[in-house]
């Protein structure tokens, strides 16, 4: 029977062709399979694909690619002290609301906000076009347009920002921007890996709407792929000010993971005036050991202190997403934030993740950190 063949990545057509070299060199088949610009999303680009077998090898392979990011270099432009906000946008309404809560966090909290877009541009630098890539004679206009209207925007973002740091007297506040040519989710990751913020901030559209807008298509897979905390903002979030932001659900798994997020928690939240309440969701039959757990979670945070006030609860639901939401509810939590473990691409493809469910279900921030 013949190898099932999966997408191991998708990238830019002249990232797609390294990646492929290096994979044939260590010995792995492997195939480009070009999107149709005509019929996807904005972030279209190239598919590298390989045999499901040669999965193990394949991504080993990719994952060192990935961190040198095509010996890449980016200068840090704030102390490593500092709050650091990535916020790709996308430049439509609900990406503003991601703009604006991350400008009001970096204002309580004093640092730097970096607004981050990626165009997709057709154009590759170097490297030849195969017969299935069909090369248009105007995509290098179309490409140049594609900048010139993101530096544009990105410009008008920075200069409205610039004005209310002015206008309010602001102190100890930067705002700078970054463009970069090719696929949205990789190029968004590719960045923060460079510029290692201490938060990335994006907006996202509810389930019902057709994911044609850059940050709608790919905000689940920044969630999936980044190595630092993601907080996803629902388009039906209602945001008035940070101020409003006074309740943090962590969810907790009873595991290491906890101990280290809840640290970073506090750490990134450590100016805003809020309190943090860990929550597991258990059932009858699982009720007496979950809450001897809880109890060494709240012996941990008794012994290490932390800069945050806590609060812990079971809640006992036979249905674990009802017990979620029946925990937003009545405690008013504003943000619901929780870890997410790497998954290989395999259960990746049968199995959307935590994250990936609770973003297109949930009305309330998602505030990802990574095991």
């Amino acid at each position: 029977m013949d190898d099932k063949i999966i997408t191991l990545a998708t990238l830019s057509f002249e990232k797609a062709q390294i990646v492929k070299t290096l994979l044939i060199n260590e010995g792995v088949e492997c195939f480009l399979e070009h999107i149709n610009l005509l019929q996807g999303a904005v972030a279209a680009g190239v598919k590298v694909q390989i045999n499901e077998l040669d999965f193990e090898k394949a991504i080993k392979i990719f994952d060192a690619i990935r961190e040198t990011d095509f010996e890449l270099k980016h200068k840090q432009t704030s102390p490593p002290e500092t709050i650091k906000i990535l916020v790709p946008v996308d430049f439509s309404e609900y990406s503003q609301k991601a703009v604006d809560i991350a400008f009001d966090w970096v204002v309580q909290t004093k640092g730097e906000i970096i607004l981050f877009n990626a165009y997709y541009s057709p154009v590759g630098t170097g490297v030849g076009f195969g017969d299935s890539f069909a090369y248009d004679i105007n995509s290098e206009e179309v490409s140049y347009e594609l900048k010139e209207e993101a530096e544009k925007k990105l410009s008008l973002l920075k200069e409205g920002l610039d004005e209310r740091i002015s206008q309010e007297n602001i102190d100890d506040v930067t705002v700078a921007t970054e463009l970069r040519r090719g696929i949205a989710e990789h190029e968004i990751i590719t960045y923060s890996e460079l510029y290692k913020p201490s938060l990335i901030v994006m907006g996202t559209r509810g389930a019902d709407k057709k994911v044609v807008d850059l940050i709608g298509s790919v905000t689940a897979e920044i969630i999936e792929g980044a190595k630092v905390p993601v907080l996803a903002v629902p388009e039906s979030f209602n945001y008035k000010s940070i101020e409003q932001i006074k309740n943090i659900g962590y969810l907790s798994v009873f595991g290491e993971s906890d101990y280290i997020a809840i640290e970073k928690l506090a750490s990134i939240i450590r100016a805003l005036d809020v309190k943090v309440k860990c929550v597991h969701i258990t059932t009858d039959k699982e009720s007496e050991q979950d809450k001897v757990k809880m109890d060494g979670l709240i012996e941990h945070f008794s012994n290490k202190r932390v800069d945050l006030p806590l609060d812990f609860k079971l809640v006992n639901n036979e249905d674990f997403w009802v017990g979620i939401e029946g925990f937003i509810q009545l405690d008013n939590i504003d943000v619901l934030s929780f870890t997410t473990f790497k998954r290989n691409l395999i259960s990746r493809l049968l199995n959307p993740s935590v994250a990936k469910k609770m973003l297109f279900h949930s009305t309330t921030p998602l505030l990802v950190f990574h095991a």
